[in-house]
């Protein structure tokens, strides 16, 4: 038997595992390797590996029971369904167990070189009915020029952070303030205007959000500006 686990268990854990190890090998009738994860989707998979059986399982599995284990190893035998369904239940009720998505640090920068997205994104939030409470907005990171790339997303609005990205090709003296002001009104909008299911699609411009995004005083000298000046902004992009 062979057992793999994360390195900073203490010894209760690594007994704990141990004896499940020695379970599934007597429930299975072969050697077995147990690789402890902490995946957020697959909880059980199992392959043949070096002449043995190696089972990966979520470490919720030390949690349980001699007939769950049972029913383990006659879902890995066999593919057993009765089994197999007690073994989604007990992942079921296991569900508080399996970590949430980690999300990487975000770097707030909002003073660029030329432009305050903090001072356009305060001059803003009065021109909106709906709360800006909690809202984040800040530079992102500036990205590579593809080869014949002919758009480019000059903002994204990131709904469970509440966090407004601006692209920072936008941070140069010859783009106009009014400009950057209608990406970050847009982006804001996405806040205020959350996406709508329609049938299996998910519709984030709707005609509300449309009509509301034409209601920036300077929308249709930004649309024009936009149009002029795009393949310049890729231009300046790093190759």
């Amino acid at each position: 038997m062979l057992l793999d686990a994360h390195p900073d268990v203490d010894g209760e854990v690594r007994e704990r595992s141990r004896r499940l190890t020695g379970t599934l090998a007597a429930q299975l009738g072969e050697p077995v390797r147990v690789v402890l994860t902490d995946n957020r989707r697959t909880m059980v998979s199992a392959r043949r590996k070096t002449g043995r059986l190696e089972v990966r399982l979520h470490h919720m599995f030390l949690e349980a029971d001699a007939t769950l284990l049972a029913d383990l190893a006659r879902y890995l035998r066999r593919r057993d369904r009765v089994a197999g369904r007690r073994v989604d239940a007990f992942i079921e009720a296991n569900t508080h167990r399996i970590a949430s998505k980690r999300r990487r640090r975000t770097i707030v920068r909002t003073r660029g070189a030329h432009h305050d997205l903090a001072a356009i994104f305060d001059e803003l939030v009065p021109s909106f009915r709906e709360p800006m409470d909690g809202v984040t907005i800040t530079w992102g990171r500036l990205t590579r020029r593809k080869r014949r790339q002919r758009s480019l997303q000059l903002g994204i609005y990131v709904p469970d952070e509440k966090l407004i990205r601006i692209h920072p090709v936008l941070d140069q003296e010859w783009v106009p303030r009014f400009y950057v002001e209608s990406v970050v009104h847009h982006e804001m909008l996405h806040h205020a205007l959350p996406a709508k299911k329609e049938g299996s699609r998910m519709r984030f411009h709707t005609a509300e959000f449309r009509r509301r995004e034409r209601a920036f005083p300077r929308f249709a000298e930004a649309e024009r500006w936009e149009k002029k000046h795009l393949s310049l902004l890729i231009a300046t992009l790093p190759t």
